[in-house]
Order: C-alpha cells, then sequence, then structure tokens
C-alpha cells in the first residue's frame, strides 16, 4: 500500500463521520470483455473492457494494461489512442515492473537469521528459549535482535504469527504516548487508540474521537509514524482535507512534506 494521497471522508461535510489515510488505492476493475490483445508498439498484454464512461481510461499492473472504453468507440479507435499513450504506458510499465522488485526484495524467509524493517532499522529474528519475545538493541555494527520463543522446526506461519504479535504489543506501546502528545498540541482530548490490520490504510479518525493506525507502520522511521498519527489528529480538529486541515497537520508537524512522500512510495513485507 504505493501510498497515494489520503481519500477525502466519505460521509459529507456538514455531517463527517470519520477520515481515512490510504495505503494505496487500486483502479477500479471493471468488467473484462472479449479477447486479450497485443499492443504492438510494446509487445505489452492488455484487456479491454466496455462501460458506460465517455472516455478511454488505462491502468497498467502486473498483469499487463487494462482499457476501459465506451461502448460505442471501435477498436481501431481505441488501438489508435494507445500507440498515443504508449510512452506513458511504458513508463508505467516499468514502474510496476520495479516495483515488484522492490516487493520481492523485502519477502522474508521466515527463518532464524532472517531480517526485516523495525522502526527504519534492520532487525534479525532469533530462536530464542524462554516464554516470551526478547529485544536485544546489538552491539557495535550488529543489528538489533528479536528472540523469539520457538521450536527449532518452527513452521513459517508460525514465525510470522509471532512476529506480527510482537510487533502489534510494541504498535501499542509506541503509538499511546505520541497519540497524546499531538493530541495536546492539536487542543483536542486524547483519543481512543485501535491497532488496525488492513492492507489499504495507514490510519483513520473518527468524529466520535477514535483514531485507528496500522501497526505495519512499525516497519517504518520514527517521523513517518509521527506523520500519520499527526495527521489522524488533525483530523479530530478538521474531518476532511482543505487548506485548514493541511493548516492543523504544519502546526503539529513542521516539515510534514517530506514524510508524506516517503509514505507515499513505502513499501512494506508481507507479513
Amino acid at each position: 500500500m504505493a501510498a497515494r494521497s489520503p481519500r477525502r471522508p466519505a460521509a459529507p461535510p456538514t455531517a463527517p463521520k470519520s477520515a481515512q489515510l490510504s495505503l494505496f488505492e487500486p483502479p477500479p476493475a471493471p468488467a473484462i470483455e472479449g479477447p486479450v490483445l497485443l499492443l504492438p508498439k510494446l509487445g505489452l498484454p492488455y484487456t479491454l473492457g466496455r462501460s458506460r464512461r465517455r472516455t478511454i481510461g488505462f491502468s497498467v499492473s502486473t498483469k499487463g494494461l487494462r482499457v476501459t472504453a465506451p461502448r460505442w468507440v471501435s477498436l481501431s479507435d481505441i488501438e489508435g489512442v494507445l500507440r498515443t499513450k504508449s510512452d506513458w504506458i511504458l513508463r508505467k510499465w516499468h514502474e510496476v515492473q520495479g516495483r515488484e522488485q522492490r516487493l520481492a526484495a523485502l519477502r522474508i524467509d521466515w527463518q532464524d537469521g532472517a531480517e526485516l524493517p523495525y522502526l527504519g532499522q534492520a532487525l534479525r529474528l532469533r530462536l530464542g528459549a524462554g516464554r516470551s519475545a526478547r529485544w536485544d538493541a546489538g552491539e557495535g555494527d550488529a543489528a538489533p535482535s528479536l528472540w523469539l520463543p520457538l521450536p527449532a522446526e518452527a513452521t513459517e506461519l508460525q514465525w510470522r504469527e509471532a512476529v506480527q504479535a510482537w510487533l502489534q504489543a510494541q504498535a501499542r506501546v509506541w503509538f499511546a504516548p505520541r497519540l497524546a502528545h499531538f493530541a495536546e498540541r492539536a487542543g483536542v482530548a486524547v483519543p481512543k487508540l485501535r491497532l488496525s490490520g488492513a492492507h489499504t490504510r495507514w490510519g483513520s479518525a473518527s468524529s466520535r474521537g477514535v483514531v485507528s493506525l496500522n501497526w505495519r507502520l512499525m516497519h517504518f522511521e520514527p517521523a513517518v509514524i509521527d506523520y500519520v498519527i499527526a495527521h489522524e489528529v488533525a483530523h479530530l480538529r478538521e474531518m476532511n482535507h482543505s487548506p485548514r486541515f493541511w493548516a492543523v497537520v504544519a502546526s503539529l508537524m513542521p516539515g510534514y512534506e517530506t514524510q508524506r512522500e516517503a509514505l507515499r512510495d513505502a513499501l512494506v513485507p508481507p507479513i
């Protein structure tokens, strides 16, 4: 979740219900009709969907190019438009391929010695004794380690569940004081904290004073986490994304733009 700019709340401005910060906003999935065609200039497969829309739309994914066109537009006209847009399509295709390569590099080999990002740094997973997980800061150039009480023959599922449980516990410890800090700066009551495991949202804020934060934020540097928390606290003052809202965010976290850009391009390990 590439992360893009937050979407506006679904409720009307006069009675807002919640505001959410997106991991990503996938393109709409039109009904696919007809054969899979080939774009000659790029050798890139594409599928064609027909809809009631008035213009021709494009979306590029790992499966290739998806084209959505009005029912009355001919195939030859569609391919003519594709040829004029081929440079843009090729650039987007390269971006998708690059993103897939970055995701592949983040995949974790669930065993003793594997690494994953934690607060912006590498964290090494180790098999440990005892009944609870233990974090070791490491010495010198050694990476911090997380010792997990797992059997030597632990399965991938056991590793994943143990790491997820530890990250969620750390998220509560980390988020709560930062939430209180920004609430005090914003002049609002400290909201109730809820952990989220959503794959499409970094966070959300309710007009009832509840802030949900994704525990996967623990992969990122503290400044990025602070931006998401400040963003959601700002919604307790402005349940929208108006200039007034962004002014509140800036008052809570000057220079937030850098962290917002980092979040937009962020990828997290598939845990």
